[in-house]
């Protein structure tokens, strides 16, 4: 049985896309390997088929309709409202927006020196990979919470909203100043 990086390059050669050594290299593994080689061959005969299948295009409503079920699938296997979705997707977007403006302002302010755009690139890949380790914990949480009470994506959404505009407020509060 060929190993993922083998069926890789199965694919790219098929798609053409593979150097003319490392085709070299794999037509000799081919050779060596009776089971690689029977599942280049059968790669080969879905490709063929493929490229020789005439293509039809599905009408509007069917792809909304596949697209609704999907939707339907998606939310009742993972439990999760378009509210909580929404909810999540904004507080991703409040916490990442001001690190990511900040990184911006940083890099463009410290383009003159390598060694230390290096080393504020390292902290930040540091600092990114935290918050991405604490948002995990976040969604795990909120999805146990969720589960726990239905009710709850309602009031964090009215929470955010009056965080947001409770912050919105602040800032221009202190930009009138």
């Amino acid at each position: 049985m060929p190993n993922e990086r083998n069926r890789a390059l199965m694919q790219e050669a098929l798609d053409e896309n593979l150097a003319p050594e490392e085709r070299q290299r794999l037509l000799e593994r081919l050779d060596q390997s009776p089971q690689e080689s029977a599942e280049f061959n059968r790669l080969r005969q879905v490709d063929t088929i493929l490229k020789t299948a005439p293509f039809e295009r599905a009408p509007k409503r069917l792809a909304l309709a596949i697209m609704a079920r999907l939707a339907e699938g998606v939310k009742r296997h993972t439990g999760v409202s378009g509210l909580a979705l929404a909810l999540g997707l904004a507080l991703v977007t409040l916490v990442a927006m001001p690190l990511l403006l900040t990184a911006g302002w940083l890099a463009l302010n410290v383009l003159a020196s390598a060694a230390l755009l290096s080393d504020i690139l390292g902290q930040l890949v540091n600092l990114l990979t935290a918050i991405v380790g604490l948002l995990q914990v976040f969604v795990r949480e909120a999805q146990t919470l969720v589960s726990a009470n239905p009710q709850a994506p309602a009031l964090a959404g009215a929470l955010v909203g009056l965080a947001v505009a409770g912050i919105a407020g602040y800032a221009y509060y202190n930009h009138r100043r």
